[in-house]
């Protein structure tokens, strides 16, 4: 009798299964974002929900088990120091499913899986770069000023190999000469 049957077979046997549902978690983790099937999806938020939990509660046993899915020493270190402490003060809906178009090939739903409070990462921001005129206006004073300026030395160029063989040529063929 098949009372109750919720799980998804993927077409693949219970030991691919789960190897494809683990490292769906572990890019999760390590992404933050994954865009998957929509089946694929729902059965790979079960499984980072029930890792997040664990990653809630530090202790030994929570970390062997962790790292039973993740299989990986960083990530579930990561885990319980970057990841989970996000999400203490939820209980749950640690990911969220975000449904976007069908894939062209086969016509399957795509979706777009992620965690809720995802990490900020600030840019660093350059600086601005001077204007012409300004560095023209810095080169007026500078000659006003009865200072010795220092002279600066060319940078050291190394010597040009000689190409040889075939690729001595190789530039003739392609060469645009004006056509398309």
């Amino acid at each position: 009798m098949r009372h109750n049957r919720r799980t998804h077979r993927f077409g693949r046997n219970p030991k691919e299964r789960k190897a494809m549902l683990e490292n769906m978690v572990t890019s999760l983790l390590t992404h933050q974002q994954i865009t998957t099937t929509l089946e694929k999806a729902k059965e790979a938020r079960k499984l980072a929900d029930r890792i997040i939990t664990l990653g809630k509660e530090d202790s030994l046993s929570s970390r062997r088990m962790a790292f039973s899915y993740l299989q990986d020493h960083t990530l579930t270190s990561k885990l319980f120091k970057e990841v989970a402490p996000r999400f203490k003060s939820r209980k749950g809906g640690y990911t969220r499913i975000m449904q976007l178009s069908r894939r062209k090939g086969d016509g399957a739903q795509m979706a777009l899986l992620e965690l809720t409070e995802k990490e900020i990462k600030v840019k660093e921001t350059k600086p601005k770069k001077e204007h012409k005129h300004d560095k023209e206006h810095d080169h007026k004073h500078e000659a006003k000023s009865d200072a010795p300026k220092p002279k600066a030395k060319a940078p050291e160029r190394a010597p040009e190999q000689k190409k040889t063989g075939f690729f001595r040529n190789i530039s003739k063929f392609f060469r645009n000469k004006g056509g398309s």
